[in-house]
Order: C-alpha cells, then structure tokens, then sequence
C-alpha cells in the first residue's frame, strides 16, 4: 500500500479512529472494520471514509476485507492520544471526583485540544500527587470531604458530575 505523508495535522475524528484501533489491537490482537464500527458506534462506510483518509495521511495501512494496521508513525500518535486519554481521565476521576463516565466522555473531548506543554504540567501534576509524602497527597481526600458538605446545592455543575458515593 502506498502512503503519502501528512501535510496537516490529523483530525480529532482520525485521533479518535487511531485510538480505537490502538485500543482493538492491544485487546484482542487485530483491527477489522466491524470491529471499529462497533466500538465508535458508526457504519462500517464511515469506518472505510476514515481509514482511506488515514491510509492516504500515512497514518494506516488499509486495504478493503483485510485488517487495519497502524504505521509507525500512526501507532505514536495513537499511543500519545491513548496515554493523554487515561491522564485526563484518571486525574478527573482521582483529583476532582468526577463520576468515571462522565471523566471517560469529558477526556476524550480534552485529549485533542490540550498542548504537549500543559500536558506534560498536567502529567508531572499527577504524577507529584501520587507519589507524594506531603500533605498535598490528602488533597483529594480533602476536596472530596468539602464537595460532600456542599453537595446539598443541587445547581452546582461541579457537583453534578461528581461520581457517587454509596
């Protein structure tokens, strides 16, 4: 197959495909149209537009009835959505409290938009907390206590998404 390199950045739609088929391949060892229609929840046409469109940015290799590979270059960048994909999430989830859902859905919309710069801060962030010996490792213990003293407001966004306690 022949590719062609990128001249413009991917999408936040082809990021979303190239995760996905990070995703299958890691989880079961291949990557068929089916199976990424599935999970993205699309038509298998769809599916077949955006790994052309991968294909041709150099990102995939993509032949009709046979399976989908990233190139190198596609599996680095599929690898760094991935990676900015489980940082969001685990820091809405661990620091904010933020039901896992919600975090999942809200990550997934963040991980396309957010600068290498603010996500290594964000990383180096999460990675200070959790191996923290200072006081700063209670803080999320801490913000967790004072959103449940003033989760009786029931117009408070914040609160809104916040995961539920049983």
């Amino acid at each position: 197959m022949k590719t062609i390199r990128p001249s413009v950045e991917p999408t936040a739609s082809q990021e979303d495909y190239l995760e996905v088929i990070l995703q299958l391949v890691d989880q079961t060892g291949s990557a068929r149209v089916r199976d990424i229609a599935q999970q993205m929840n699309v038509a298998k046409p769809s599916v077949t537009v955006a790994l052309r469109g991968l294909a041709k940015a150099g990102l995939a290799e993509y032949e009709p009835y046979q399976l989908v590979r990233l190139t190198p270059k596609g599996q680095a960048l599929a690898e760094r959505i991935s990676a900015r994909h489980k940082a969001f999430s685990e820091f809405f989830t661990n620091v904010l409290d933020v039901d896992e859902q919600v975090a999942d859905e809200t990550a997934c919309c963040i991980e396309h938009a957010v600068g290498d710069g603010v996500m290594r801060r964000l990383n180096c962030f999460v990675e200070f907390m959790s191996g923290s010996k200072v006081p700063a490792q209670k803080l999320p213990q801490a913000f967790r206590e004072y959103c449940g003293q003033h989760q009786q407001n029931a117009e408070c966004a914040g609160c809104q998404i916040a995961r539920k306690r049983p």
